[in-house]
């Protein structure tokens, strides 16, 4: 199920304390204050499943990196970076609206002279190459070349069919799919009037880890809507809204979408398109595909789709490497396979991978969708992932590139960015106004020997991140602090970014719905920063023509804002005098390169600290720290009858927006003799799904308790359901279920056979605590603990 069970899942400091099911569920006294309170995030909990223990940092700066690790990357751990800290990172915009060279950059491998042993304490040394680091400027390389957001493959050809046939039924041999079927740009296929030669798998990152076709967002549908199923055929089954399999052999275009049942007992699509969906967690939305004339359908599922995509990325970055020669040489080894057939395997499939998020897309399935397309061989480091406003923010930060043309002039001093150089200019400014305050305040207050000086506080600025695709828009405020020059890090101009809020939305038209979104985190921005002044600058990201439409909207607004606002003695400042600043078209995935990097320990601070013996020691750090807000919400539901759909209890909001994250675990308490409670309620009134006052639950659960409520309490445990629900739009009642319904309050009896039902072995307990934590990119784990 998508709902991971870990071994503790992500513990944010300041979480809520857990709720008992009757207060969580049923609006209890503080469920509502725990719901909404924003903690203070200083510290994480470690990695799970990382060891306790850390290798000694090295004697050279490298070295050090080595062993740093963002413990808000659970999917990552000390061991797998250091092992792939000779490969470079390749850093994916998977939903970016533009394949020109804007979707992939990397990041080169580690300096493998810097990071060995032979270097010892040669400070002169590391100081060298720090300034050799500083010459050569970024290091985080965007590439030319294009990879379209559509996956496509040829038709009708013997070798291509039979590529794809074994990568579905193996899942390997990428890199003969790569050179046999797939086409890297199908725009050339189109200007040559060659489209029925072709399959085109349309944009598979929108459908990943989709379970039903009913919940694409509305951009998905919009999209992929000539390949939708019929209306009638997609309300059947049910009310499940899972769409049968097409006939093999009654197909009447190339490409088409179903929904197909995944027993979990295979590991591959292509045997089970004949599968009937169940309506469960196995059902998984997937394509249909006539590949071959004389050959069979063939079912492919999105995360197969974008794992070429993802394989073609790593790929690329692998022939810009050995042209280049930024790093070490990747090799390529033919292997044989089990049907005798020659294969390819590349080393550029163990590339650790990273990727950006938009938040409109931070939903638990797809990033299980994500993580399977990412796999590959069972790679040997999991991908690390960020928010896409974030990488953005990263990259509109990032000095330009030092290039033939301007390498004499820049000479190591490496001109700062329009973004930067703008902040750096207000922070100083604001910072000098407010000294001069404070020195007339002081001077002002030298006859009264009871007043204490006024503390200054340095000025930190506030930004908009304004960003867009033909498949959502994204609007993000961040505040920015902690100013570091090219001598610290010349990646991360700035030390810390805390983002504030986030209004994103899946929508096939960002124009028409961009005044309210503005108007939303406008809100927010009051909401949760009373005190702060307008915005420094705002930020767009995207494609060119993108961020023409995008500023050009902006100003609108803010014009009208500067209108409203006159005369008006509590208008925030927020009018058409804010700068709009323009990014290039790589700068989320340059961005992304760097927070990767970042990650890795690749980019990172080098700071001396004393020991306890008294003596100086360089310690790494992080070069830029981020703290993310959610950009989705989580809530959860109850059922005490058996799971009947007019029984459930409406669903109660535990981690909601613009809440910090990593955020839990999240507790709640299960008890049977308060399910017993809530059925005898239920059954005497009719009509009611639960007991909605604390005080009358408290007191019918303690009737039920001893031996004379155990038979109720057993029933009643047995027919306890509990759901987990996630939305990512703020202003739409619709829910999407995590996985499926959960039973607490039961667990397996290893003497008995689980029968025909498959629940046959479930006995009862009397009481369970559910953990449930959120992350950076809307994933949720859970673990349960029982009594039994």
């Amino acid at each position: 199920m998508s709902l991971a069970t870990t071994g503790g899942g992500g513990l944010g400091a300041g979480a809520g304390a857990g709720l008992s099911v009757a207060a969580m569920a049923h609006g209890g006294p503080n469920a509502a204050a725990i719901a909404t309170t924003q903690p203070s995030h200083t510290h994480h909990q470690g990695i799970p499943g990382a060891t306790s223990t850390t290798a000694a940092p090295g004697t050279s700066y490298a070295a050090l990196g080595a062993d740093l690790l963002d413990k808000n990357q659970s999917l990552l751990s000390a061991k797998s970076v250091r092992n792939v800290a000779s490969l470079p990172i390749v850093a994916m915009d998977l939903y970016a609206d533009t394949a020109a060279g804007s979707r992939v950059s990397y990041f080169p491998p580690m300096d493998e002279e810097s990071n060995g042993a032979e270097n010892g304490n040669d400070e002169m040394a590391g100081l060298m190459r720090a300034l050799a680091k500083k010459k050569r400027g970024v290091l985080a390389k965007s590439l030319t070349g294009s990879v379209g957001l559509n996956v496509t493959l040829k038709k009708n050809d013997g070798d291509a069919y039979k590529s794809v046939k074994r990568y579905l039924n193996n899942g390997e041999g990428y890199g003969n799919v790569l050179k046999d079927a797939m086409i890297s740009n199908a725009d050339e296929k189109k200007k040559e009037g060659e489209e029925e030669d072709v399959v085109i798998i349309p944009r598979p990152h929108l459908l990943m880890g989709a379970r039903r076709i009913n919940e694409l967002n509305p951009a998905a549908k919009s999209m992929l809507a000539s390949l939708l199923p019929d209306e009638d055929s997609n309300n059947n089954n049910n009310n499940n809204n899972a769409t049968p399999a097409i006939d093999q052999d009654d197909i009447t275009k190339s490409i088409s979408l179903t929904t197909i049942s995944l027993d979990g007992n295979s590991s591959s699509s292509s045997s089970l398109s004949s599968q009937q969906p169940k309506g469960d967690d196995y059902d998984r939305v997937a394509y249909q595909m006539k590949l071959h004339s004389k050959k069979k359908v063939m079912t492919i599922l999105p995360e197969e789709a974008v794992g070429l995509l993802i394989a073609q990325m790593k790929k690329n970055v692998m022939e810009e490497i050995n042209s280049t020669g930024d790093g070490k040489n990747a090799t390529t080894t033919t292997t044989t396979t089990e049907d005798g057939e020659e294969d390819d395997e590349e080393e550029y499939m163990d590339y650790p991978p990273a990727f950006a998020i938009p938040g409109w897309a931070a939903m638990d399935s797809t990033l299980e969708g994500l993580m399977d397309a990412a796999g590959g061989r069972g790679s040997s480091c999991g991908p690390s992932l960020h928010q896409r406003s974030v990488a953005a923010c990263v990259g509109a930060l990032l000095p330009p590139p030092i290039t033939a043309t301007n390498a004499a002039a820049a000479d190591g001093n490496n001109a700062p960015s329009k973004l930067t150089k703008l902040l750096m200019e207000t922070m100083q400014t604001k910072d000098v106004e407010a000294q001069k305050e404070a020195t007339r305040a002081a001077a002002l207050s030298r006859n009264n020997p009871n007043a204490e000086p006024e503390e200054v506080v340095p000025f930190v600025p506030l930004i908009l991140l304004v960003g867009a695709t033909a498949e959502g828009i994204e609007i993000s405020a961040m505040q920015i602090s902690k100013p570091q020059g090219p001598d610290t890090e010349l990646h991360c101009p700035f030390g810390n970014i805390s983002v504030v809020s986030s209004v994103c939305y899946a929508h096939d038209d960002y124009l028409s719905i961009m005044e309210s979104a503005v108007d939303e985190i406008r809100e927010q921005i009051g909401v949760l920063l009373p005190e702060s002044e307008e915005p420094t600058a705002i930020v767009t990201y995207g494609s060119i023509g993108t961020q023409v439409k995008l500023a050009s909207k902006l100003k609108s607004v803010l014009t009208q804002y500067g209108k409203d606002g006159q005369g008006d003695d509590e208008w925030d400042g927020w009018d058409a005098d804010i700068p709009i600043i323009s990014t290039k078209e790589d700068c989320v995935s340059l961005g992304l390169a760097v927070l990767a990097a970042s990650v890795h320990g690749r980019v990172k601070l080098v700071v001396s600290e004393k020991s306890k013996d008294g003596k100086y020691r360089p310690r790494a750090k992080l070069a830029v720290s981020v703290q993310d807000v959610a950009t989705c919400a989580v809530a959860v539901s109850f059922n005490y009858f058996s799971g009947k759909e007019d029984k459930w209890t409406e669903p109660k909001i535990i981690f909601d927006f613009d809440r910090r994250v990593p955020a839990g675990p999240y507790q709640i308490d299960f008890t049977a003799a308060e399910c017993a409670a809530h059925v005898r309620y239920g059954n005497k009134t009719k009509n009611a799904n639960c007991i909605g006052d604390e005080s009358v639950l408290m007191d019918e659960a303690k009737k039920l308790e001893g031996s004379r409520g155990i038979p109720e309490r057993e029933e009643a445990a047995m027919n306890h359901r509990f759901r987990v629900f996630q939305r990512t739009s703020r202003n739409d009642d619709r829910w999407v279920r995590v996985g499926d319904d959960m039973k607490p309050l039961t667990m397996q009896h290893s003497q008995k056979d689980e029968g025909e039902s498959g629940e046959d072995n479930l006995v009862a307990i009397e009481s369970a605590v559910l953990e449930i934590s959120l992350n950076t990119v809307g994933m949720i784990s859970t673990r349960l603990i029982t009594n039994g």
